[in-house]
């Protein structure tokens, strides 16, 4: 089950645009390679550590790592295949260490659930983890969150196993070096500390966990500190501006039920139903009915798996900042697909002697790739039938796209082929300086188009637009509902538009060959977001998206990106 999931991400890895962290997070990564090769041992040295970390010290750099050495050792064959990346990052090579990622992860997940409950219960866990289609999104992305959902998947396994195994203490210091891993990716990973602890006292009592529980924080945070350099020198305030940096940032704002929240201020039921709506409704109903049968079973291992999906989605309801659906609990998915093979396991089990309902249940769960068959490659907009799909999300107000994923080659093509040589273009919004010059491409730099962030949007020859509302300027909308301008081409999924390219008129030979006109933006849409229901004024990213983004950003420009190819 793992190879498939490999190989299904392995074919697509290039259908999906660019995202908006994967530059920030392949960027560091790159740096972090060509600096080990350059300095050798010095690397290590004071000098050279401030110089490496400090502009990409809000997360460990564990993650950051894999895609650098994958970026790196991609390049060549990215270069013989597509040609020569203008922004010189080589995203896409770096996309291939997150689809390694996920094939380990579908594979583990299905081999913990078939060893615990048989082998129907282990391939349906992994293939109810390849088909949904948010996770399957999310693994062709160069960016942190496939890793953490990993690494946290493995720890929580491995810890799980060392507390029911004969020798409980001495294994929980090898189950630390797991959590390590995961520490060593993003923050979130701490929190699986009070998650073992608590399940270390009630499987083992409280002088086994207590020794056992010492071991395994010692590994994991003495292996967190050594695979940290940054953390080597000036330990206390380094240690303390890393416990701040999910406090002292700026709100990003998120578009819920038709209305846009600060992150902070969302209502406290929106991971639950982020939870329930971008799984496929099939899948969630095995899985209830595995919450049931472990309840019956009294299966520990059930409880440990809910308690960690519960964990998080209870922790986001409190007012921590939340945003981006899914993303930041992506990691309690692979439990929820476990969960979900004991249900389709038992379900199997029961009707062993009747081939009809076997067979019906087979087709229902091939059923539920339909979501991820109709939404690829923009599976981060995925919305089940609770919903009644993405119409339904529109209708509800929920946020249609958020990642940018949705401006692809395709529509970045059409933009190629369409304008003049040298027209000016914007791509809009834009989360951080030099998103745009980041998003341009080969073709658009061969016709000496290199794509400009949005306070551009509000004069240039040529727009792309991302339907993240929530971030949309009112001079953009203002231009967008002036009528001045022609819808040229959408990106779009089950009928809804995600990304649009927009031509307006300038001086000179620049009108388009074909243009569409069949697919109109909403003037209530546009309107609403100028209205009382949106911002006033235009939302602002995080912190240090800028200056994450400035460190080699700030030397490209349209002729670096000429004079690279």
């Amino acid at each position: 089950m793992g190879l498939l999931a490999g190989l299904a991400v392995g074919l697509t890895l290039a259908d999906p645009g660019l995202t908006v962290d994967e530059p920030l997070d392949v960027r560091p990564g790159r740096t972090y390679v060509a600096t080990l090769r350059a300095e050798g041992w010095r690397f290590f040295d004071r000098a050279v550590v401030d110089r490496v970390f400090r502009d990409n010290a809000e997360h460990p750099p564990l993650g950051r790592w894999l895609l650098g050495v994958a970026s790196t050792m991609g390049q060549p064959f990215q270069v013989v295949s597509r040609g020569v990346d203008p922004t010189g990052l080589y995203v896409l090579s770096g996309r291939l260490s997150p689809a390694a990622a996920f094939a380990v992860l579908v594979g583990l997940v299905a081999s913990e659930a078939g060893r615990r409950w048989g082998s129907a219960a282990g391939l349906t866990a992994g293939w109810s983890l390849l088909v949904m289609p948010r996770v399957f999104a999310h693994a062709h992305f160069a960016a942190l969150d496939t890793f953490l959902a990993l690494f946290w998947t493995l720890a929580l396994i491995g810890g799980a196993r060392v507390i029911e195994s004969s020798r409980p203490v001495l294994g929980l210091l090898g189950a630390g070096v797991l959590w390590s891993l995961a520490l060593l990716t993003k923050i979130h990973a701490w929190l699986l500390a009070p998650l073992m602890a608590t399940w270390a006292l009630v499987r083992l009592g409280w002088k086994q966990a207590v020794g056992g529980m010492v071991l395994w924080m010692s590994a994991g945070v003495g292996l967190f500190y050594v695979g940290w350099p940054w953390l080597w020198y000036e330990t206390i305030p380094r240690w303390a501006a890393y416990w701040g940096t999910s406090l002292e940032r700026a709100s990003i704002v998120v578009e819920y039920l038709g209305r846009f929240y600060p992150d902070r201020d969302l209502p406290w039921h929106y991971p639950w139903v982020y939870f329930a709506v971008t799984v496929p409704v099939g899948l969630h109903a095995l899985g209830l009915f595995g919450l049931r049968l472990a309840w019956r079973l009294k299966d520990s291992f059930i409880a440990l798996l809910a308690g960690s999906m519960a964990l998080f989605l209870g922790l986001f309801s409190t007012g921590v900042p939340v945003y981006d659906g899914e993303r930041l609990f992506l990691h309690i998915f692979p439990a929820w697909a476990m969960v979900i093979g004991l249900g389709t396991g038992g379900l199997w089990n029961r009707i062993s002697l009747r081939p009809r309902a076997r067979t019906a249940l087979a087709v229902a769960l091939a059923a539920q790739s339909l979501g991820l068959a109709t939404t690829h490659p923009f599976g981060l907009s995925y919305y089940n039938l609770l919903t009644l799909g993405l119409p339904g999300a529109e209708r509800l107000g929920l946020e249609l796209t958020y990642w940018g994923d949705a401006v692809d080659d395709v529509l970045l093509d059409r933009l190629a082929r369409e304008a003049r040589r040298g027209a000016t273009a914007a791509l809009a919004p834009t989360l951080y300086p030099g998103q745009g010059i980041l998003t341009t491409t080969r073709g658009l730099v061969q016709r000496e188009i290199v794509l400009q962030d949005e306070a551009a949007a509000a004069k240039a020859e040529w727009v792309i637009v991302s339907r993240r509302r929530a971030y949309w300027r009112p001079e953009l909308v203002d231009r967008l509902e002036s009528g001045s301008g022609t819808l040229v081409s959408t990106r779009s999924r089950q009928g809804i538009w995600l990304s649009a390219l927009w031509h307006f008129p300038a001086s000179g030979p620049a009108s388009p060959s074909r243009a569409q006109t069949s697919i109109p933006v909403p003037a209530a849409e546009l309107t609403a977001v100028a209205s009382g229901t949106a911002p006033p004024s235009p939302a602002l990213p995080p912190a240090n998206w800028s200056n994450r983004a400035a460190m080699g950003i700030s030397e490209l420009s349209p002729s670096r990106c000429l004079d690279d190819l």
